[in-house]
């Protein structure tokens, strides 16, 4: 056999798709030169277009015993590990091709795309940036750079990137899109800024909807991939209503699928139901693992709905797999997860011929939004795992809590609204062992009155910061515990808004605020067990943290706002019966916060009170009863 000219058909092969007869040819080769370089790589480049990623890592790695001065070998291996979540090992593959060929612009761009996945910025922001030094054209690199300035808070900086790439591609949809959601800024400088933010988005979300053009099947799935790689999670965070611009925006992506997928853009049939027949309910979720979303509302649902009434099919979209994930699958007749393509996944959806279909969360995960935009089963619903509406014309219901919702609250939805008893969900206690940490530990003095105000910093909505130095400047020694954020530009320009706001009553805010660094489950209990006071965000009320707060006994404020969001810490409260930590002002937020942190009689009145009536919160069955003749009723109505 003459070698070269086997390499060479096997490259034309692989130019022209016909991988099956490549790989034929490179394992002839091996039968008689099983040390053969290039028939080992080549063999693993098939193996890696076939998506048979254990093959081709084998096959990597074989080639590498041959030669292990290759940077492409190397790299090709690093992208095999890639697809398989070992981003460890990924990344010392592109680093030591990138050692043997500097000029690998490629190994750099997914280097950054591996440091990107593990939530390490600072280090994949560098790999864009020399990519762009060796490609100034290569616009996936300008994106991605401007993907992780977002992630940063850097939002001008993101859009001169975004901008950049369309310079170099100006039909990048995923990149105008991605322009379009990065109008919303995770952390907002004043209060006017929140106005001039939302009135660009409003622009370029039109603008998206009037130039998106789907003419040919290139152009859908451009639009398709475009679709949940950037969501506007963040329009939730302006406490405003979003009905009208949710519907823009999801009136365009089911728009996009429909056009992708017409044979799921209709509703289905209802299936006919026998008598005593389960009812065949789909829930899916992109956390069916140890997460918020899992805790409120997936669990109570998942395990206490009637077994012997409601057959149970979880899909799970996300890829983390825990202990959650093996109790999820033990909750379900049938469980799926998300191994194989979008189609496969839409497939096997409707196959299931089911009678109701919910998601528990919408505008958080991806591959949820782009099946909710589907019409997979005739009803679908959504829930408040994410507290915003879909906008989606293909979801019909939005299950929330009705000692969460307001009066008016139908005016804020696209969906029907559906107002489920007390917390809408039932809700399991955390498992409180505690750890022998003291305040010294996270660097608190002893004396100090701890509130703590652990919500997610993008929640803190500016015109509130000034509840903080007007408790401190009553309080006295105080401190107000904060938790980071995972990009610490991020915790950077929160700490100035608020240097600012205690600049202006003429005090120094490092005297009273603390960053805590991001904490594990048990040291974030720890510190509600140290903690004095729990301050809920007025701005989008904290939910999962003033559950886990009331676990360890902390008195609660709120100041419940005209939308659910902003009324999660309100309905807990009320639930338990504990009215004295409700208020319907800012100066009354002030003056509680202040009374709680010098009456120490008080506040331990406020916490026996929540130990005593805590487990009127836990394993509620009320609102498990409302979700099964929801669903009996609805199903029953359209069959």
């Amino acid at each position: 056999m003459n070698i070269g000219k086997a390499i060479s058909a096997v490259m034309t092969y692989i130019h022209e798709n016909n991988l099956h007869e490549a790989g034929n040819i490179c394992r002839k080769i091996l039968r008689n030169k099983p040390n053969n370089f290039d028939a080992l790589y080549l063999l693993g480049v098939i193996s890696y277009e076939l998506k048979d990623f254990d093959r081709a890592m084998q096959n990597f790695r074989k080639a590498l015993k041959v030669n292990p001065a290759n940077a492409a070998a190397y790299y090709n291996l690093g992208l095999s590990l890639q697809e398989k979540k070992q981003f460890d090992e990924a990344i010392q593959c592109y680093q030591r091709s990138l050692q043997l060929d500097p000029a690998l612009a490629e190994a750099y761009y997914n280097l950054g795309i591996a440091f990107q996945e593990q939530g390490r910025l600072d280090e994949a922001l560098p790999c864009y940036q020399r990519v762009i030094q060796l490609k100034p054209d290569y616009a996936d690199a300008h994106y991605n750079m401007g993907t992780v300035l977002r992630e940063q808070g850097r939002q001008d900086e993101a859009l001169s990137a975004y901008d950049r790439a369309l310079y170099w591609s100006p039909d990048y949809i995923s990149v105008r899109w991605a322009r379009c959601m990065s109008q919303l800024p995770i952390i907002y400088p004043d209060t006017a800024s929140i106005e001039v933010s939302r009135e660009r988005y409003a622009q370029e979300l039109r603008q998206l909807r009037d130039t998106i053009t789907l003419r040919n099947a290139q152009e859908i799935e451009n639009a398709v991939r475009a679709v949940g790689s950037q969501q506007p999670f963040l329009l939730a965070c302006q406490g405003q209503n979003d009905r009208e611009l949710q519907q823009l925006y999801g009136e365009l992506v089911c728009k996009i699928m429909g056009s992708k997928y017409p044979q799921w853009a209709e509703r289905p049939g209802m299936p006919a139901l026998s008598s005593g027949e389960p009812i065949r309910v789909g829930i899916v979720s992109g956390y069916f693992c140890y997460h918020s979303i899992w805790k409120i509302p997936l669990r109570g649902w998942v395990e206490n709905l009637d077994k012997n009434k409601f057959t149970l099919y979880g899909y799970y979209t996300g890829r983390i797999k825990d202990s959650v994930t093996e109790t999820a699958r033990q909750c379900c007749t049938r469980f799926v997860e998300y191994n194989y393509s979008f189609d496969e996944l839409c497939n096997a959806i409707r196959g299931d011929n089911l009678h109701i279909l919910i998601y528990t969360e919408i505008g958080m995960d991806p591959v949820t939004l782009r099946l909710a935009a589907l019409r997979l089963a005739p009803v679908q619903c959504t829930a408040l795992g994410h507290p915003e509406t879909s906008g989606l014309p293909t979801i019909d219901y939005y299950l929330s809590s009705d000692l969460m919702e307001p009066p008016d609250a139908e005016e804020h939805y696209s969906e029907h609204l559906i107002r489920l008893p007390n917390l809408s969900f039932s809700y399991t206690p955390v498992d409180i062992q505690p750890l022998p940490l003291s305040r010294e530990t996270f660097g608190l003095r002893p004396q100090s009155v701890l509130y703590l105000c652990s919500h997610s910093l993008f929640t803190h909505l500016p015109q509130y910061d000034e509840l903080y130095p007007q408790i401190a400047r009553e309080a006295g020694d105080c401190r107000f515990l904060f938790i980071e954020h995972r990009s610490g530009h991020i915790t950077q320009q929160f700490h100035s808004r608020l240097k600012n706001v205690f600049q202006r009553f003429g005090m120094n805010a490092d005297d009273y605020v603390v960053f805590l660094q991001r904490l594990n489950a048990a040291r974030y209990i720890a510190v509600n067990l140290l903690s004095d006071v729990f301050l809920d965000t007025p701005g989008w009320s904290a939910n999962n943290s003033t559950l886990e707060a009331v676990s360890c006994n902390l008195p609660a404020v709120t100041l419940p706002g005209p939308f659910m969001r902003q009324r999660h810490c309100y309905g807990i409260l009320k639930m338990m019966g504990i009215m004295d930590t409700i208020v319907n002002a800012t100066d009354e937020y002030i003056a509680l916060a202040v009374r709680l942190g010098k009456d120490a009689e008080f506040r331990r009145h406020i916490s026996e009170k929540t130990l005593a009536n805590k487990h009127r919160l836990y394993h509620d069955r009320t609102c498990i009863s409302a979700l099964e003749d929801f669903i009996e009723s609805v199903v029953t109505r359209k069959s």
